[in-house]
């Protein structure tokens, strides 16, 4: 049956259903939409396999200690992006298989792995665990941290990224794979124009 031999007002009020339709359809996401919105609804976590800490944290200017003894500024740690390893005693097989990975992140970073260094802060950096890590890797810096140097909490074992500023910005705790954590990395490297 068409239109035509409908009678006009049969007509007519299927022309409003169709056009109330229609118009219901294109509001219904903007309805959605405003109702999470005002809701308050988030998303669970972010894109990043970290804990991206807001606002970030700045690091103490002063406690830092080379393995010599010397003590060193943090501003002096400042101008690259650092992943730092935070342990609380001597450094184990899971401390020396993270040094490893934090090698193998920074390497796999290809052109940007220049803006990067790596970075080991404990209280005991005569370990022999970390003399034979610096051996074999000279560009790895190991620094002895004050008890809470990093902040509060417990962050033993964590990796933490450091922007050129100074301030933490991303914890790792040790369950985060050095994959996920490369390709964090990759796309803050991409994406900053800092370090």
């Amino acid at each position: 049956m068409n239109s035509a031999a409908l009678p006009a007002p049969q007509a007519s009020r299927n022309g409003r259903l169709m056009l109330a339709l229609i118009v219901g359809l294109l509001a219904l996401p903007f309805a959605i939409a405003a109702g999470l919105y005002f809701g308050g609804w988030q998303p669970v976590r972010g894109i990043q396999h970290g804990q991206l800490l807001q606002p970030p944290a700045p690091l103490p200017a002063s406690g830092l200690r080379t393995p010599t003894g010397q003590m060193l500024a943090s501003i002096e740690l400042q101008g690259k992006w650092l992943l730092a390893l935070s342990i609380d005693g001597p450094c184990s097989a899971d401390c020396a298989r993270r040094i490893d990975e934090m090698r193998r992140i920074q390497v796999s970073l290809n052109k940007d792995m220049g803006r990067l260094r790596r970075l080991v802060l404990s209280p005991q950096t005569n370990d022999p665990e970390l003399l034979g890590a610096r051996q074999r890797q000279p560009d790895l810096q190991t620094l002895q941290a004050p008890a809470g140097w990093l902040g509060g909490g417990n962050t033993a074992g964590h990796l933490h990224v450091i922007d050129p500023l100074g301030q933490r910005v991303i914890d790792y705790p040790p369950e985060v794979s050095a994959r996920e954590i490369r390709t964090d990395l990759e796309r803050l490297l991409k994406f900053a124009w800092t370090g």
